[in-house]
C-alpha cells in the first residue's frame, strides 16, 4: 500500500478497519460467490458455509443487519466495491431509488370518505333545498300550503 492508501485506510471508521483487517479487500483476495467450506481460504463471511467434517451449514459470520450496516458505512466512505458479495442480493441507495415502483396510494390516492362522496352529497342537498317546500307540504298538509301561498301574496309589492 502506498502512503496515501494507508492514510485513507486509517481515516475509515473502526468497524470498517476491523472488517478489512480480518477480511482483506477484493483486489488482494477474491471471495467465493457461493457456499464453500468453512476452512476454505476464499470463504465469504457474508454467505453460509459448509463444515468440512459434519457437512452442517454454518450461518454467515455477519448477520444480514451487520452486512447492511457495513455496506452502508463502506458506501458512505466510497469503499463499497471492496466488500465481498453480500448474502441478500438486494441493491442499496441509487439503484434502489431509481428502480423503485411508486406506492399505490401515491399514484391513485383513495382519499377520505367525505372527499369521495362530496359531489353526490352536494347534489342531494341542492335538490332537497330546491324542493324543500314540497317536502314540508307533504309532511304538514294543505293548511301549510295555503299559509305559504298567503305569504307569497303579502310579499308581492307594487313594483
Amino acid at each position: 500500500m502506498s502512503l496515501s492508501a494507508q492514510q485513507a485506510f486509517k481515516k475509515l471508521p473502526k468497524k470498517l478497519v476491523d472488517f478489512f483487517t480480518q477480511y482483506p479487500p477484493i483486489p488482494f483476495k477474491q471471495y467465493a460467490t457461493e457456499t464453500t467450506l468453512t476452512t476454505a481460504d476464499d470463504a465469504n463471511p457474508f454467505l453460509p458455509n459448509k463444515h468440512p467434517v459434519t457437512n452442517a451449514i454454518h450461518d454467515p459470520i455477519y448477520s444480514m443487519r451487520r452486512q447492511s450496516d457495513l455496506f452502508k458505512l463502506a458506501y458512505k466512505f466510497g469503499v463499497a466495491d471492496l466488500l465481498p458479495k453480500l448474502n441478500n442480493g438486494k441493491v442499496f441507495y441509487e439503484e434502489r431509488y431509481n428502480n423503485a415502483k411508486p406506492l399505490k396510494g401515491a399514484v391513485n390516492p383513495k382519499g377520505h370518505k367525505w372527499e369521495r362522496t362530496y359531489e353526490s352529497r352536494k347534489q342531494k342537498i341542492a335538490e332537497a333545498v330546491a324542493r324543500a317546500d314540497e317536502i314540508i307540504i307533504e309532511a304538514r298538509g294543505n293548511k301549510y300550503k295555503r299559509r305559504l301561498e298567503r305569504k307569497e301574496k303579502e310579499q308581492k309589492t307594487w313594483y
